[in-house]
């Protein structure tokens, strides 16, 4: 049975194909990034020390004036090097990694740099550092903003072929065509059993009704999606020299495990994987302590007042309360009590009840997210509180108890570990955590089976530079209140 084409975009390749900018495509996304990243970088330069220069009136900042546009450039080239030009399918976390490593080496190298032309003392240390601040948190969201707007202008991304034996290959094309901000823009779905169907590609002779053919010559990136034998799958694309990839990607069964689990071997002849998990490693656990303890400590001359407030405005609008616990399930499957603010009523199990067995339609939402978009039970104060995530904000004293973590799939009720059925034995391997990528990817939004999926995969992925990312992300997602109710 030969190939069978799902999906096929060919007007996409009508309108552009011909054109100037279609044809160096890659190379305007990465004149795109770079002029977006140069506007950033002496932005923070400029700012930085236009800072200092407030707190220290005897800064010369004619001194700095002729060296904000080659330092900009320095640090472009930095990027270009760690491969960040244009970028396109770099994880947002794999790009947050780079660009902190990529500013620190050449905060770095500017700081060797002036102490080789012994004028170290000739510059402010405070402009450095205030510089390489800046650039670690403007960096990062800039390019966010950059990509976002060469999306909506169509200067982004590339053109994928997806082929895979089963229906993954039909999620992997969906969730490409959603996630445009990967920069993979799948133009062609094409399912074979075996892969090896589709290549080599037929001629246009033999088989004139296969029009996948004529959209391969402008396709640079093919996506495989194996059901059996990933490593066959992609020789029989290698051996085939009637297309033109430059990359091909090979998408594992177990979609969830990513690359912080493998590392590739070369034993003589033989490719292995050396399989790791961060996470459960004590020297990553104690590190991952060390910053949730730190964190709080150094925002408690902002906590203390935001918690008074808080509670001051719970005890106006409702009688009861202002904190309440929960029972939940933590790690290794032990019981633990989370705090939070109260943003119920104080009889919310007699309201739900009676509004659930009110409204049948609200029962089945109830079932399915053992949560409702227009819970009754929700005070005033409490939905602004939930919007903003406010109300969990008390657990950070179940942070400082060891019994949770700033970043970490959210503690569960005892009612939904049977959701997770075999995934749970991976849940409760780690500390549950006060935010995570559930939060960051629509919150209430997302189907508790999303939810599972996202929460198998971090445990499975972690990294600081995770954390790090899922942290940006929360703060993003709060001020927005996407997906709170």
């Amino acid at each position: 049975m030969g190939p069978t084409i799902l999906h096929k975009d060919q007007e996409f390749f009508l309108k552009n194909q011909n054109s100037i900018l279609w044809k160096h495509r890659r190379k305007v996304m990465a004149l795109f990034m770079m002029v977006s990243d140069l506007i950033c970088l002496s932005a923070s330069i400029i700012f930085a020390i236009l800072f200092w220069s407030r707190v220290n009136p005897e800064l010369i900042i004619s001194m700095y004036q002729s060296l904000i546009f080659p330092v900009s450039v320095l640090f472009i080239f930095v990027y270009l090097f760690l491969g960040l030009y244009p970028g396109i399918g770099v994880g947002p976390v794999e790009e947050l990694r780079r660009l902190t490593l990529g500013s620190s080496f050449g905060m770095l190298g500017l700081m060797g740099l002036s102490f080789y032309m012994r004028s170290v003392t000739s510059w402010s240390r405070a402009v450095f550092g205030l510089t390489w601040i800046f650039l670690l948190i403007s960096v990062p969201l800039s390019r966010k903003v950059f990509r976002r707007l060469a999306v909506y202008i169509g200067l982004w991304g590339v053109p994928v072929v997806v082929v895979g034996e089963n229906e993954g290959a039909e999620s992997v094309y969906t969730s490409l065509r959603k996630n445009r901000l990967i920069g993979l823009w799948p133009v062609l779905n094409i399912r074979a059993a075996p892969i090896s169907a589709v290549f080599p590609l037929p001629s246009k002779k033999s088989q004139p009704e296969w029009v996948g053919k004529e959209l391969f010559k402008y396709i640079e990136i093919a996506v495989i999606v194996p059901q059996k034998s990933p490593l066959g799958a992609v020789k029989s694309v290698l051996l085939d020299r009637s297309h033109q990839f430059k990359r091909v990607i090979v998408i594992f069964d177990e979609s969830r495990i990513g690359s912080v689990w493998f590392t590739p071997l070369h034993l003589v002849e033989h490719l292995g994987l050396e399989v790791t998990h961060q996470l459960i490693n004590p020297t990553q656990q104690f590190i991952k302590r060390l910053i949730d303890i730190s964190s709080i400590i150094i925002c408690i001359p902002i906590l203390l007042p935001l918690f008074a407030f808080i509670g001051l405005a719970i005890k106006l609008d409702s009688p009861g309360p202002v904190f309440y616990t929960q029972k939940r399930v933590g790690h290794l499957g032990k019981e633990i009590s989370i705090w939070k603010f109260r943003s119920m009523v104080l009889n919310a199990e007699h309201v739900l009840n009676s509004y659930l067995e009110s409204d049948p339609r609200m029962q089945d939402e109830w079932k399915r997210n053992f949560k409702l978009r227009k819970d009754p039970r929700v005070t005033r104060i409490g939905r602004l509180l939930r919007r903003l995530s406010f109300d969990e904000l008390p657990q950070l004293w179940n942070v400082l108890r060891g019994e949770m973590s700033l970043i970490g799939p959210r503690p569960l009720l005892e009612n939904e570990i049977e959701t997770y059925g075999d995934d749970f034995e991976i849940y409760k391997q780690v500390l549950p955590g006060l935010t995570g990528l559930w939060q960051v990817s629509g919150r209430s939004n997302t189907l508790f089976s999303e939810r599972v999926s996202l929460d198998v995969y971090y445990v499975q992925n972690w990294s600081i530079w995770l954390d790090i990312h899922i942290f940006l992300h929360t703060l993003i997602t709060a001020v927005q209140a996407r997906g709170a109710y």
